[in-house]
């Protein structure tokens, strides 16, 4: 019996020649993929066109089929319709071809149909050992290896090699940030749309480009996935191989979720779950293509060491300083305090007491005062607190001579005081190319905006502070390997409910079971009042709706009574022939703690995520939740508590006394744990209210909500 080896994606990279089947003159995809193979490399004698049709197609010598041409091509690129890519496959397969771009749609974003056509083409690529890349992809583009294999049109000749690895689930934005990649001058060292993700999917791509030594940074536009537990191992994997993993995850609202559905055929999930994996494993999310692009052309043009809280900022506005304070203030940005030193040789330079040092306006010192403005540019990027200086200079439409040798000038009078250099523009606009030309020889980014410059600044800044949520060696044994239907659930019974909280070890209050009031009065005997007394009846989930929970209870006449009471409300609840019979159930009264909820659902993509955040109205109304993929520590669910809005009132606001928070976050641990555990069938829980005592006294759940997979 053989076993079949998953295709390595860095196959397709691998390309001495090319068959381009289905190749006919003048259409779009055809002229656009002969053009990128000749252009990025491959001589036009090895790019050849397969159509029976024709003997000569745009330069390129045309043959009736793969196997009229005069060697075996290393990749072949498919351009035919769906009913026909199958027979295209078979040639590639006996021609001994192991790479193949399949362009065609018509499979899992169609239905049923499509999904099984798909999955037919797949399994025959997988068991021949064809690296395929597709359906539904416009390719792929690699300038150092010289290959671009891209149909969505003329790949931009300003394009260069680089540090910056692409993967798309959409293949019109990649086509879009190719455009912007080049026009920028940003270094690529690969891109690839992934279309359908037959045999190959994004997991596979951020896997290959992390163990790829030409790649730094890696950018990625992902809608959804079916292989959950390997795109996070995935992303992961890039994170502890010391790559700026940017993340553009879209699909996220209400609606967007049923475009990705419509569009892509796959499944989706809110964007909050999505940025639990991604806080877990070292990504850093962003919110749009604007930002996308800003981050990552400023994590590619600053080392590791500059990304941090000491940035400086210096314009040539005093009411850019202004516009840039609020800005920074607005996304948590934080900029660097300069040294007395510093202040005592700005004030003195620029002739004003306790001038704002951050951002700095240098106002028009460079052409009025040359000593001061280099004076100045200097002191700040000394100050042994500022890492990175940004500034604002005069910009044209196209720089000058006087100009380059400004920026040039600048460049290197920052770097000369220790500090690294990026170059800002107030607003986007029409620039030169002359311009990107310029900052490339400078080797400084250029960021084109004050908003999105200072965003990505601050995306930097929260990825180094989120690296205390990854734990390089993470399992994630709670999310599936592949996507399934969710399996229908059933609420456990409270004998059960009771024994998974001891399994889970969650402190909880006193709780016994009693079928009758005699029985209840019999549990009182060993508890001190005041008690609480909870009708249980099969079915029935939320039992302040029925009245069913008694709070409050005094001593033995008012027990007898009030359980008396509820087994009448409980006799008034239908339930379900050969259901067990209503109890009550009897607990000691806590009280003394903070309101908490700990909380785990599962989630259609992602698997069991459990969820926690403090209870009552923050939960019910301001939603201030956190979410995480289990198992988690002690240590990661200590950290995440304070991303809570709420955490000042566990921390001791307003001289309130602090809770427990050590204790919480071992109990979230522990239950994190149980769930992950390989043989868990547990769909869902709620333990809420737990309570949360003050420092040093622990916690005490008071209600369970269980449910287990049927």
């Amino acid at each position: 019996m053989t076993t079949t080896q998953h295709p390595d994606p860095m196959a397709l990279f691998d390309v001495s020649s090319a068959a381009v089947v289905g190749a006919s003159p003048g259409k779009h995809y055809s002229s656009s993929v002969l053009g990128n193979l000749r252009s990025f490399g491959l001589p036009i004698e090895k790019v050849w066109a397969v159509n029976p049709k024709y003997d000569e197609i745009e330069g390129h010598a045309c043959y009736s089929g793969l196997d009229a041409l005069p060697e075996k091509p290393s990749l072949v690129v498919s351009l035919v319709g769906v009913d026909r890519v199958d027979a295209v496959l078979d040639d590639a397969i006996a021609a001994g071809v192991k790479a193949m771009l399949v362009i065609a749609d018509g499979y899992g974003e169609m239905g049923a149909e499509g999904t099984a056509r798909q999955a037919a083409l797949a399994a025959k690529a997988r068991a021949n050992g064809v690296t395929l890349l597709g359906p539904n992809s416009l390719g792929y583009v690699a300038p150092s290896r010289h290959v671009a294999a891209w149909v969505g049109g003329k790949v931009p000749a300003r394009l260069r090699p680089g540090r910056v690895s692409l993967a798309f689930q959409s293949s019109g934005m990649l086509n879009l940030v190719l455009n912007q990649v080049a026009n920028r001058k940003i270094g690529l060292a690969a891109a690839v749309s992934v279309g359908n993700e037959a045999v190959l999917d994004l997991a596979d791509f951020i896997r290959a480009f992390a163990e790829d030594p030409e790649t730094d940074v890696l950018g990625v536009v992902l809608e959804s996935t079916s292989r959950p537990r390997p795109l996070a191992q995935a992303l992961l994997h890039a994170t502890v191989a010391g790559k700026t993993v940017v993340v553009l995850s879209i699909g996220k609202s209400e609606r967007g979720m049923k475009n990705v559905a419509s569009h892509a055929g796959r499944m989706a999930t809110s964007g909050r779950v999505w940025s639990a994996l991604f806080r877990q494993t070292g990504a850093l999310i962003v919110d749009d293509l604007t930002d996308f692009m800003e981050t990552v052309a400023l994590a590619a043009g600053i080392p590791a060491e500059a990304r941090g809280a000491g940035l400086a900022l210096a314009t040539i506005s005093g009411g850019d300083c202004g516009l840039l304070s609020d800005l920074a203030e607005g996304y948590g940005l934080e900029l660097a305090e300069v040294t007395p030193q510093t202040q005592a040789t700005l004030d003195q330079q620029l002739s004003r007491t306790d001038i704002l040092a951050n951002p700095l306006d240098v106002r028009n010192t460079r052409t009025s005062a040359p000593d001061v403005f280099w004076a100045s540019l200097a002191a700040l990027a000394a100050d042994p607190n500022v890492d990175t200086v940004a500034l604002r200079l005069n910009l044209a439409l196209a720089p000058s001579e006087q100009h380059e040798e400004m920026y040039r000038a600048v460049a290197a009078h920052i770097r000369a005081n220790g500090a690294t250099c990026v170059f800002l523009s107030r607003v986007t606009e029409t620039s030169s190319d002359r311009w990107f030309d310029l900052f490339e020889e400078l080797g400084t980014p250029y960021l084109t905006s004050y908003d999105g410059a200072l965003k990505a600044f601050a995306n930097l800044q929260r990825h180094r502070r989120d690296e205390r949520f990854v734990v390089d060696d993470a399992s994630f044994t709670a999310m599936p390997d592949e996507v399934t239907d969710l399996a229908e659930t059933e609420v456990l019974s409270y004998a059960d409910t009771m024994a998974w909280v001891e399994r889970s070890k969650v402190p909880f209050t006193k709780t016994v079971q009693a079928a009758d009031t005699d029985a209840a009065l019999a549990a009182a005997d060993d508890m001190h009042f005041p008690l609480v007394a909870k009708g249980i009846v099969p079915g029935v989930v939320h039992k302040s709706d029925l009245k069913l929970v008694e709070l409050h209870i005094a001593d033995r006449q008012d027990l007898a009574e009030r359980v008396a009471a509820l087994f009448d409300r409980m006799a008034d609840i239908s339930t379900t022939p050969g259901s067990d019979a209503p109890a009550v159930e009897i607990q000691e009264m806590a009280s003394g703690g903070s309101e908490f909820f700990i909380g785990m659902h599962s989630d259609p993509i992602l698997g069991r995520i459990v969820s926690f955040g403090l209870g009552g109205i923050f939960l019910e109304v301001l939603k201030d939740v956190v979410y995480a993929v289990p198992p988690i520590s002690a240590a990661q669910a200590g950290e995440m508590l304070r991303l809570l809005n709420g955490w000042e009132l566990l921390d001791g606001a307003r001289g309130q006394e602090p809770r427990d928070v050590a204790a919480l976050a071992e109990t979230i641990a522990s239950v994190s744990a149980s769930v992950a555990e390989p043989d868990s069938t547990i769909a869902s829980f709620d333990l809420n209210p737990v309570l949360v005592m003050p420092a040093g006294s622990g916690v005490l759940a008071v209600d369970a909500l269980v449910e287990q997979t049927i």
